[in-house]
């Protein structure tokens, strides 16, 4: 059974798999900016330029076009450190901007940028403590931060785009931290960080939105803090940050859902630190990019780079069609509508910790029973010669 989750979870095919470098950021070099990702396009506003200098100007890169412009300044005072988030279920087109630091302190406003009038708009504050260095997840989570006293929290928010309305969440266990990195994957994880002394944190938790619980996942080799993570080219990415207050690197980790590996290719730029990484659609059905770039380097330097990395199905996987599920979320099962070719298939579950729970064979027409998995997110693979699908499972309890 391992041999067969490892197999399945290992086959997938990388388009390029090469960061390459696009035209520069716009805007002034900076590092501690906020960035999110609506269809096509991705947005990068905020940030310190040259000398520590807070900003609230914004621009868009048009992934089609592959060019830059510069959009609505933020009607706030300039600031840095922000988190931000789209929605996850269902996406509304909106973009959201909250916290961060201006130079009275921390903040807990939130802002939403609508790209149709290239408006901004002020919603509900989150309603405790301003703060800082959060984490951001897509669905408009927000966990952990510094606050103004210097300390950190392990709270978790969530903010419901449809009624505008904060709500507290079970906080995260561990050290409260601030500066962590947030990966939208299969489930939601928050990796490293540091403490309120800067002192670099490894750990590693996945939270899961349905169940409403944290769960321990694998941690780093090493602690980083200020580090650029997603999934890029279909890996779960975590490159570059800082290990102390002195020491800024390059190197990365590839989480494989057993181990965080290290990577022998380095952040494209160099040392960084508080740069972005961002995931955008491509308007090719299979195909999406990731971004990443600025921040600041060992040198203390700020930097305006912007790369690219692309993921992709493989040609055979286009012309294969697509993995659905009905109905999800579910209770109990789901029925899987595989390609017409597809007759018969090797399949394999794997949990939000990236464990195989279940694999085996399954046909055109059948249902996959859930009954006796925990309400939380899954992720689905399957796979006939060398082509291989993937889709999520939503499992209510």
């Amino acid at each position: 059974m391992r041999q067969l989750c490892i197999q399945l979870l290992l086959c997938s095919i990388v388009a390029n798999g090469q960061w390459n470098q696009l035209a520069n950021f716009p805007g002034s070099p900076r590092d501690e900016s906020a960035a999110f990702a609506i269809g096509t396009n991705v947005y990068v506003g905020t940030g310190t330029e040259a000398g520590g200098v807070p900003t609230n100007d914004w621009y868009r890169y048009d992934g089609l076009a592959a060019q830059w412009s510069a959009i609505a300044v933020l009607p706030a005072t300039p600031r840095y450190d922000c988190s931000a988030f789209v929605p996850a279920y269902p996406d509304d087109g909106y973009g959201y901007l909250f916290g961060g630091l201006d130079a009275d302190g921390p903040l807990n406003e939130l802002w939403r940028y609508d790209p149709v009038n290239d408006s901004w708009t002020q919603m509900t504050s989150l309603p405790a403590a301003p703060r800082h260095a959060a984490v951001a997840l897509n669905g408009g989570y927000i966990a952990t931060g510094l606050l103004a006293d210097g300390t950190a929290t392990s709270e978790l928010w969530h903010y419901d785009v449809t009624t505008d309305i904060w709500q507290q969440l079970t906080p995260m266990p561990g050290t409260p931290r601030h500066g962590a990195c947030g990966m939208n994957g299969v489930g939601y994880m928050v990796v490293g960080g540091a403490d309120p002394a800067n002192n670099a944190l490894s750990d590693c938790w996945s939270y899961d939105a349905v169940s409403g619980s944290w769960t321990t996942c694998i941690s780093l080799p090493e602690g980083r803090y200020g580090s650029m993570c997603g999934l890029a080219a279909y890996d779960l990415l975590l490159t570059a940050g800082a290990t102390d207050d002195t020491t800024i690197v390059e190197t990365a980790f590839m989480y494989n859902q057993t181990s965080w590996l290290p990577m022998g290719d380095t952040y494209p730029g160099g040392t960084r630190r508080g740069g972005i990484m961002i995931e955008g659609g491509s308007g090719v059905p299979g195909v999406w990019f990731t971004y990443t770039g600025l921040g600041l380097s060992d040198d203390l330097q700020r930097h305006n780079d912007w790369y690219i990395i692309s993921g992709a199905f493989s040609v055979g996987e286009h012309r294969a069609g697509r993995l659905a599920i009905h109905p999800n979320p579910s209770t109990d099962r789901v029925w899987l509508e595989l390609p017409q070719q597809w007759t018969r298939t090797r399949y394999a579950l794997f949990d939000a910790l990236g464990r195989c729970v279940m694999e085996g064979w399954t046909e055109r027409g059948s249902a996959l029973d859930l009954i006796g998995l925990a309400g939380g997110r899954y992720e689905l693979l399957v796979r006939s010669q060398d082509v291989q699908l993937r889709a999520s499972i939503l499992k209510t309890p």
